[in-house]
């Protein structure tokens, strides 16, 4: 930008300060650098503005979070499920499943904390549904769920690790690739395991597994 259009963007009248640009601001932030960047004094130098005056429009960094996370939610379309109860299960287990590894920042979020965006309600009530259509009683559906969500935790962090360039193989799969025959037979039968090149893309039939596993158990 030239000097003579930065002088004219000082003597202009500012942009009205507003919830919704506070919240654009915020998820400028997090989409680019991760939850753990956004504070309220970035999202005031974003804006333009004081670090007190975001204070009148959000109450803490928190409630921007989970502002933030609604605002993304309500943009995402919903899925076209199917009617069998199984299928519709992992379908909307799956879309969930790939919209978080989509954002890697909202996992983050969703595991360090307690928050959770009010627009996601209706993915919920899909899930729970779903469960008690394949013959669960809600009190079943609600533990095969949470069995389900530490899975798909699981699978979201370890992509996000995955996802960062190091320069070397992992060392969860370099040291048992690695390990002596003589000391460690059962582990070194298992090297092509641990070399596989497809051994992190199993998501889809490990979900599957679990599923037909917590179904079968309760039913």
């Amino acid at each position: 930008m030239s000097e003579r259009n930065v002088s004219q963007g000082r003597r202009g009248r500012p942009a009205r300060l507003s919830r919704d640009r506070i919240v654009a601001a915020a998820q400028e932030i997090v989409e680019r650098e991760g939850s753990g960047a956004l504070s309220m004094r970035r999202v005031a130098e974003a804006v333009g503005a004081a670090p007190m005056s975001i204070y009148r429009h959000v109450r803490d960094k928190d409630e921007l979070l989970v502002l933030v996370m609604d605002r993304v939610v309500l943009d995402l379309p919903r899925p076209e499920l199917p009617d069998d109860p199984r299928a519709r299960l992992l379908a909307v287990l799956t879309w969930q499943h790939d919209e978080l590894a989509a954002r890697p920042w909202i996992v983050d979020v969703l595991v360090k904390g307690d928050l959770m965006a009010p627009s996601i309600l209706w993915l919920l009530e899909e899930i729970y549904s779903a469960w008690q259509a394949c013959g669960l009683t809600l009190a079943q559906a609600a533990e095969a769920n949470r069995i389900v969500w530490g899975f798909l935790v699981g699978d979201l962090v370890q992509r996000a690790e995955r996802a960062r360039p190091e320069g070397r193989a992992p060392r969860q799969v370099s040291v048992p690739a690695a390990v002596d025959p003589a000391a460690y037979p059962t582990l070194a039968a298992l090297h092509g395991y641990w070399t596989a090149p497809g051994r992190g893309d199993s998501f889809a039939g490990d979900l599957a597994a679990l599923v037909d596993a917590l179904i079968a158990r309760a039913v």
